[in-house]
């Protein structure tokens, strides 16, 4: 819970009383390797904030194709927004990569926090505005050649490369794992 409100104060000020209250709007679930926490087709009913661990969501095409469009590690948030706002069932997977720890919140409890705490409702703004901006990031690196999004995704998650198989580090590039060996080659084979 301390990653949490650690998370949270480096955004917004908190009174300790309030830092106090935080941890009785989630609830703690311990995960594990392969476990979902969310499938296509359900409603998203939570929020997730990882505590420990790595989960990831990701689409399947018609072909069967994973395609990966966010990793969530020690200190972010991952869900379907979309189908948590709407109410509709979700497009996508969230699942568990790394066995570990996350907080949940329903957007009932989320709203609740918010009324109770304002200053926790400054922080999922400025935490939202950051993912669009990751997001339009990620659409405009998606236009670039393969060997620019590998590059820009290992500046800017150097921490995920290390941490991910490589066929996850593919999917979420959009390619295939044999064509990340051979740019992972091609860049060792670079002089310095």
């Amino acid at each position: 819970m301390k990653l949490l409100t650690d998370s949270i104060l480096q955004h917004v000020p908190l009174r300790d009383a309030d830092i106090k209250r935080i941890p009785g709007y989630f609830e703690s679930v311990r995960t594990r390797r392969r476990q979902f926490l969310l499938r296509e087709g359900d409603v998203c009913r939570h929020e997730f904030f990882v505590l420990k661990g790595c989960c990831r969501q990701y689409e399947k095409d018609a072909t069967g194709k994973e395609n990966v469009l966010q990793f969530s590690v020690e200190g972010w948030w991952i869900t379907d927004l979309d189908s948590m706002l709407s109410g509709q069932p979700s497009l996508f997977n969230i699942d568990v990569l790394e066995g570990g720890e996350v907080l949940r919140i329903t957007r009932q409890q989320l709203e609740q926090l918010f009324n109770d705490i304002p200053a926790v409702e400054r922080y999922y703004r400025i935490i939202s505005q950051r993912g669009y901006i990751a997001l339009q990031r990620r659409i405009l690196s998606l236009q670039k050649p393969a060997i620019e999004r590998y590059r820009g995704f290992v500046s800017r998650y150097p921490f995920l490369e290390t941490r991910l198989p490589q066929h996850q580090v593919a999917a979420y590039l959009g390619i295939t794992p044999e064509s990340l060996s051979r740019l992972r080659r091609k860049i060792a084979k670079e002089p310095l």
